[in-house]
């Protein structure tokens, strides 16, 4: 981590020709997993008013972070998935936080 608390393991590389942006969401952390998301698209996609915004206009933050929330007894989920578009990109959640931002190519 960061001493902004934000996570510190953000990658771009490139694979097969695709640009690809990865970070990891903490779940022991207060930090909400959509914000995870929503600073990965400040840093990886040029969009146009607030990121936040933009990722409410393809998918609901709040069941987004309920999908992968610990369930009872702070048991983790362990697996699964969601992808959603986002501009020229797809974004996939796995359900062990990390995050990948890959650009579509035409």
């Amino acid at each position: 981590m960061t001493d902004e608390g934000r996570p510190s393991d953000r990658t771009v590389s490139v694979g097969e020709g695709s640009p690809v942006y990865r970070t990891t969401h903490d779940f022991e952390s207060r930090r909400a997993l959509s914000t995870t998301v929503i600073e990965a698209i400040e840093e990886a996609v040029d969009v146009e008013g607030p990121s936040s915004r933009v990722l409410a206009d393809v998918i609901d933050p709040d069941c987004l972070d309920g999908l992968f929330r610990p369930v009872r007894h702070r048991t983790d989920r362990d697996n699964g998935i969601v992808q959603f578009p986002l501009k020229e990109h797809r974004i996939t959640v796995y359900a062990t936080g990390e995050v990948e931002l890959r650009r579509i190519e035409d």
